[in-house]
């Protein structure tokens, strides 16, 4: 693998970190102020990471 490469992944670990961070604070506050809880919120990512994986499924079926 190139060192292009290699930086072109470091950076997008690095974003995904930040991301991750921001998701986690975003999920702190909501519980703060009473909003949702973290099960509440992880229930909510399952159900839309299910949801796109069958319309993903389903688009790629009418492209063939």
């Amino acid at each position: 693998m190139n060192i292009k490469k290699k930086d072109e992944i470091r950076e997008l670990k690095q974003e995904i970190d930040i991301l991750d961070h921001m998701l986690d604070a975003l999920v702190e506050v909501l519980e703060e102020k009473g909003f949702m809880t973290s099960e509440e919120w992880e229930k909510r990512i399952k159900s839309k990471i299910e949801h796109s994986a069958k319309t993903q499924q389903s688009f790629r079926e009418v492209e063939t």
